[in-house]
């Protein structure tokens, strides 16, 4: 490579750059101080690391030996000398100079100081234990308080070298704790608390140096925050005004990389995988729920759901060069992540699946679930008692619309109260609650929208059947009754599917509606009839063939449509004359509904020509001729039955 940039290193916000000059089209050389600084540091092939302290003139032989475009100090805001001696080395051998500032933090709480000197006399004249955050290098200055090694504790970074400068300082191993920060508030909180601290020492450290927290920490513990500010304001870019200005001056490229993340069902059930890309992350995004899930994360994050509004925020903010998109649970089961993968161009995509809740759930309820059919509810209709009809094991998401107590009311009313149902709740989550019992106990029920059902039936129906019942088969009295033969016919035409919802008109005495209704077990019918005597032998005809996917609808149509949820298909067997009417409300609840429509007389055939016509429906229409041999004396002669005009079509410009 060509472009070859000094950083110089050892802070998170360094840090945070060398992960966005990892895959750009540059070379870095990284200097840091400390082994473990080392340690922390991305390992890639345009990355050489330079380890160990470093005077001037070790800094100006560097510049010398190596042609840099530019050098970067990315150091502590406290390490003053350390810039001085970088900017004098660049001024000496003419190489550009920039400063990585870190966003400072502001707050009227606590007590403010310039120096570690001054914060030790004003706590020379106070008592209570002391929390000295200001790392290992100045603990030498706490030695004139008195009772010094019991009062202060000191947190500094888990190294040998750190530990033993400590204890030489006259602390002792319990007043001496050891962590890589960044630290939340409550981690803050837990330690002030367990050490008893009256009073916290920190630098004025920044966002990134975690300064809030501490401060945060610090009222609610009800200490006293001794806080040292900066001795002097320093001059420079702050992390993406300076990947701006070296994009612009550098012609530097990044190769952006888009991570789709599934994190689990909740709280506590991120992968080590998920918790190493979120780390390396530079922006974070998702709804709020998996914001708040993934915990204290010192990310940028940006709150959404939608897909659309997520791609463009992506598109625009380019200084972003590792966006991670959260997820809950799985993303290849009903995930945001499908749609958001076809909006997103331009960008590498990583997808990385978490711990579903359909695992977590049913693992906590020590029950195997390969054989089991999967169903989710969630923002959507599903004929979740049909299911429990056909299957022995039903897994269940749950939304805000279609709860827990409306899907057991449903299962009761297919004759189903027994059924075992397991009922999970905010899983993971500090309130997450377990409760089994059966579909009756449960239909007033009131659950959370985070909940998922485990439905076991011991007594499925058969499966589906074959489209052809016998004509004798039905109960039939005098209503008319659309024979065996067409009725085959009809429904071929119709190309079912198993969870379509389909409206017949007309439906006599159901023969049609009780063969759709086998070959719809996940759907429902709505056998709409405007006489007494056809509703009776509807019923009749329901019970006898035990549906439980088939609604019979009283009235007229095409008023009573209006009341009827959206069809996919819709079947018109005898509308007197609505026909037109029926097939319009249809369109406007589905403008790609499939219609087919059935004629015995001319005029009706004209009609429903008509009728197609007039609603812009592409068709076709078919004549069927039916004769069935009878016997007559010592013969056998072929009556004729009416023959039949089927129209079938849909529009295919909407």
């Amino acid at each position: 490579m060509e472009n070859n940039i000094l950083l110089f290193g050892g802070t998170t916000e360094g840090r945070k750059l060398l992960e966005y000059l990892c895959d750009t089209n540059v070379s870095i050389d990284v200097c840091v101080a400390t082994e473990y600084g080392q340690q922390l540091l991305q390992k890639k092939e345009n990355v050489n690391i330079l380890q160990g302290r470093k005077d001037l003139q070790q800094i100006i032989q560097l510049l010398k030996q190596k042609k840099y475009i530019c050098v970067i100090d990315a150091t502590h805001p406290y390490a003053i000398e350390v810039t001085k001696n970088i900017q004098l080395a660049c001024q000496c051998e003419n190489v550009t100079y920039y400063r990585l500032l870190r966003e400072s933090c502001q707050t009227d709480y606590g007590v403010w100081v310039e120096s570690i000197e001054q914060a030790v006399d004003f706590l020379q004249n106070t008592q209570g234990n002391i929390f000295v955050t200001t790392g290992s290098k100045e603990i030498q200055k706490f030695k004139i308080l008195n009772d010094f090694s019991q009062r202060v504790y000191v947190r500094v970074l888990p190294s040998a070298e750190v530990i033993t400068q400590c204890q030489n300082d006259g602390l002792s191993a319990k007043h001496i704790i050891c962590m890589q920060g960044a630290f939340s508030k409550e981690m803050n909180v837990a330690q002030m608390k367990h050490i008893n601290a009256k009073y916290i020492v920190t630098k004025e450290s920044g966002n990134v140096g975690g300064f809030q927290q501490k401060i945060d920490a610090a009222k609610e513990v009800g200490a006293v925050a001794v806080i040292i500010g900066r001795k002097e304001k320093q001059k420079g870019y702050l992390y993406y005004d300076l990947i701006e200005h070296l994009k612009k001056e550098y012609a530097i490229s990044a190769k952006r990389q888009v991570t789709l993340l599934g994190i689990g069902a909740g709280k506590n059930t991120l992968t080590q995988q998920a918790q190493q890309i979120l780390n390396k992350a530079d922006c974070i995004i998702g709804a709020k729920r998996m914001i708040e899930t993934i915990g204290d994360i010192e990310k940028d994050t940006f709150v959404c759901y939608k897909s659309d509004e997520i791609a463009e925020f992506i598109k625009k903010n380019t200084n972003y060069n590792n966006v991670v998109v959260v997820f809950s649970g799985d993303i290849g089961y009903y995930s945001g992540a499908k749609k958001l993968y076809d909006l997103l161009q331009n960008v590498t995509i990583k997808t990385v699946s978490g711990v579903p809740s359909i695992c977590y759930f049913m693992a906590k309820i020590h029950t195997s679930w390969e054989d089991a059919k999967l169903i989710s509810a969630h923002g959507q209709y599903e004929n979740v008692a049909g299911y429990v009809l056909q299957y022995n094991k039903i897994i269940v998401l749950l939304g805000n619309t279609y709860d827990a107590a409306n899907i057991c009311k449903e299962i009761c009313s297919r004759g189903l109260s027994n059924v075992k149902v397991v009922i999970g709740e905010n899983l993971s989550y500090d309130t997450e609650k377990m409760t089994e019992g059966t579909a009756e106990q449960f239909q007033n029920i009131e659950t959370s929208s985070l909940t998922i059902l485990y439905i076991e039936n011991n007594n499925t129906l058969q499966k589906i059947q074959n489209v052809g019942i016998k004509d004798e088969c039905f109960i039939r009295d005098a209503v008319p009754m659309t024979k065996r033969e067409v009725r085959t016919i009809v429904i071929s035409y119709m190309n079912l599917k198993q969870n379509d919802v389909v409206w017949d008109i007309g439906a006599g005495t159901g023969s049609v509606s009780v063969e759709i209704a086998l070959q719809c077990p996940f759907g429902m019918v709505y056998a709409i009839e405007k006489k007494q005597q056809a509703i009776t032998l509807l019923e009749k005809n329901k019970k006898k063939w035990n549906i439980y996917n088939m609604d019979i609808v009283f009235g007229q149509a095409p008023d009573i449509l209006q009341t009827l949820p959206a069809p996919d298909k819709i079947f018109i067997g005898g509308s007197s004359g609505t026909a037109k009417q029926s097939i319009k409300i249809a369109l406007q609840k589905n403008a790609s509904v499939e219609i087919v429509a059935t004629a015995i007389s001319l005029e009706t055939v004209k009609d429903l020509q008509q009728c197609f016509c007039d609603l812009g429906i592409e068709y076709q229409c078919t004549q069927i001729s039916i004769s069935k041999s009878e016997t007559v004396k010592n013969y056998h002669i072929m009556k004729a039955q009416n023959t039949v005009f089927i129209f079938c079509g849909r529009r295919t410009q909407i």
